[in-house]
């Protein structure tokens, strides 16, 4: 076996790809006394699910505390097998969660999408460009006629997201250290956004969110 083929066997294995590749380990790589050469393997393929748990968690704290360490760890194994780390930065590696819970709901938490969606949100803008808003002396000073020519521009550094059950009270209990509420349904528009160092989130009401999104849709 050539080294690049001893590697993509490695790499397989320790990503948990689909297919049984107990034979070929044990003729690729050496046991010991005390373990054979899957379970030496299999030492590796913890160790690195661990590490995308851990990754998922910094970018979920609410969730992992909502769920506790084995759901959360379940989660995130079941997860990574669905969704494997594609990217170099290790960060990214939570990209799709909300779309996996929304495609597989939690029966007791239905409304882990939206929070797993406001968490990641809260990621993204923390990392986003930083600009200078427009003042409102910048716009006084615009002339009628230019006034109605000026388009305005959302910064970088919000998102506009539609969930499907109040987790903005449900971040707030967690993040004060209070037990969760239950599950609350109900369309509702939260505002995303960051300020110099600090991640902010809101709810908005119908007008607000239909005058943002007018703005962000040009």
């Amino acid at each position: 076996m050539t080294l690049a083929e001893t590697q993509a066997l490695f790499h397989a294995a320790v990503t948990r790809a689909e297919g049984d590749r107990s034979l070929e380990i044990q003729r690729c790589f050496s046991g010991s006394d005390e373990l054979g050469a899957s379970e030496r393997v299999q030492i590796y393929a913890d160790m690195y699910l661990w590490r995308l748990v851990d990754a998922l968690r910094e970018d979920y704290p609410k969730m992992a505390a909502l769920l506790g360490d084995e759901r959360f760890y379940a989660l995130g194994e079941a997860y990574a097998c669905e969704h494997p780390s594609r990217h170099h930065d290790l960060g990214r590696v939570g990209v799709h969660l909300p779309a996996y819970l929304r495609a597989n709901p939690d029966p007791e938490r239905p409304d882990l999408a939206d929070l797993a969606a406001l968490e990641w949100a809260r990621t993204e803008v923390f990392f986003e460009a930083e600009v200078a808003p427009a003042s409102s002396d910048a716009l006084a000073a615009l002339p009628p006629e230019g006034f109605l020519e000026t388009s305005l521009r959302l910064v970088p550094a919000l998102r506009l997201l539609t969930a499907e059950h109040d987790v903005a009270a449900l971040w707030r209990a967690l993040e004060d250290g209070n037990p969760a509420p239950p599950p609350a349904p109900g369309t509702r528009a939260i505002a995303v956004w960051r300020r110099g160092f600090e991640v902010f989130h809101t709810r908005l009401d119908s007008d607000e969110a239909a005058a943002l999104r007018a703005v962000a849709s040009g």
